[in-house]
């Protein structure tokens, strides 16, 4: 396998649990139910548009990594 590949993968799957850990409705960073409820609202698109790039990346990087060599 390709070490570009395996890069890829590795990024995307690093950057998809680094968004859903610091999502404020499922991550780590919980609060008062007050509080979390105006965080959540904020950070949906942030986290949706972060989560989406990086399973994109990550599908690059296992089409890359099963294609043959030329």
């Amino acid at each position: 396998m390709k070490r570009s590949a395996l890069t890829l993968v590795g990024l995307g799957l690093a950057g998809a649990l680094f968004f859903w850990l610091t999502d404020p409705r499922y991550g780590l960073m919980k609060g008062s139910a007050a509080t979390i409820t105006d965080r959540a609202n904020d950070a949906f698109v942030g986290t949706i548009v972060g989560v989406a790039g990086s399973v994109l990346v990550l599908i690059i990087g296992l089409y890359l990594a099963t294609r043959r060599m030329a």
